[in-house]
């Protein structure tokens, strides 16, 4: 069984190794800071389970280090203990406000510590509920270039469409090759340069909600979009899971519906993403080939934890009907009833790219656009 890692950060070395030793003899794994701002980089980098704090550190003192974990989405949820020699209410009271959940006064007496950290240990195995933020739904291909990123696109803006005072955030976590700036109208490489790519050269720590604001593109629709490259995959920066979480977070503070472009794909950062989601929309081709990777994909989804009723299927055609297998044959062969149906429509899709302007609002009464609304109408009710 693997042990859980505690943090202890103090600039103190024999605290330091009788913190640890006190630990480790009850089964913990350990690892240390000797200040500031070295415990902040470990927490970011190490994700322990919990954070043991001194006070009084050089470069910046503990009550600074609990605020700058405490607003930062990877860390904000780890249990902090405070431990100082100075047990005045006040240094209690800022304490607390610096967001620790309990303090514990020098000299440590064993048996306190390790009530305090199995208290917080178990109260962290039962966090509290976390409050209602936007919904994630993400968008995921069973195999690429079969318009995935478009209905992704078109879903975000007719979600706005719903209601006046409705937000929607659009976040193209391609790993390069990416098309949503040509379809917006974008043609200045910085506008997307400056997205997703800049948040992945940045540290860890350095990633706020104010970076993530800053990255994201007002399309003219009303929908922020946070854009990936669209040089070739793999010449560029890649975000591991924690960058995906982080802006996933944030964004849902802001945004009222998180729409995530997601690539055909199960690398870490997808598992990531797809976990945040509320719903996944699997785009399908009409054919056997399509069919058995949408059987794949379902499979593999199930065994990340996502539950079969949370994944939707949308029916994308590419041909005419010719060749294809029904509706009513794909729904049975993948076991997941189709929310839409997306005709073929090359002309419209040529045009669409042509005048970087999405389809829902250049032809807002097409055929294409009508299934859009279908796949809008059950993402909100759900």
């Amino acid at each position: 069984m693997e042990r859980r890692l505690i943090l202890i950060a103090d600039d103190d070395v024999d605290a330091l190794r009788l913190v640890g030793l006190m630990l480790e003899r009850q089964g913990y794994a350990i690892t240390v800071a000797a200040n500031g701002h070295q415990a902040v980089e470990r927490a970011l980098e190490m994700q322990p389970a919990l954070i043991i704090l001194d006070v009084m550190m050089p470069d910046m003192d503990g009550y600074a280090v609990a605020t700058q974990l405490r607003h930062h989405p990877a860390t904000e949820s780890i249990p902090i203990l405070m431990f100082t020699a100075r047990a005045a209410v006040s240094d209690r009271l800022a304490g607390l406000q610096a967001g620790v959940d309990d303090y514990l006064t020098k000299p440590i007496r064993p048996q306190e510590l390790i009530a305090r950290v199995e208290t917080l240990l178990e109260r962290q195995t039962h966090p509290r509920e976390e409050p209602a933020h936007g919904k994630v739904v993400g968008f995921l291909p069973t195999k690429g270039g079969i318009g995935t990123s478009t209905l992704a696109l078109n879903t975000a803006i007719e979600l706005m469409h719903m209601h006046k005072d409705t937000t929607a955030a659009l976040v193209e976590l391609q790993e390069g090759n990416a098309v949503l700036a040509l379809h917006m109208g974008l043609d200045t490489p910085s506008e997307v340069t400056a997205g997703l790519p800049a948040l992945y050269e940045k540290p860890l720590a350095q990633l706020t909600a104010t970076t993530v604001r800053q990255a994201l593109i007002k399309h003219e629709s009303g929908v922020r979009a946070l854009l990936a490259s669209p040089e070739p995959a793999g010449t560029g920066p890649v975000g591991d899971r924690a960058y995906v979480r982080a802006i996933v977070r944030y964004l849902r503070i802001d945004y009222d519906y998180v729409v995530l472009d997601l690539p055909a794909r199960l690398g870490d950062p997808q598992k990531e993403a797809l976990s945040l989601c509320s719903q996944v929309i699997l785009t399908v081709e009409p054919n056997r080939v399509g069919v058995a990777l949408a059987n794949s994909m379902i499979t593999a989804l199930e065994s990340l934890g996502v539950p079969r009723q949370a994944t939707r299927a949308v029916l994308i055609h590419r041909a005419p009907a010719s060749g294809t297998i029904s509706r009513t044959m794909v729904e049975q062969m993948i076991r997941l009833e189709m929310i839409a149906a997306i005709p073929p429509v090359p002309d419209l899709a040529y045009a669409s790219i042509q005048n970087g302007k999405p389809i829902i609002e250049m032809q807002p009464q097409s055929l294409v656009s009508q299934q859009i609304r279908r796949v809008v109408q059950a993402i909100a009710e759900d």
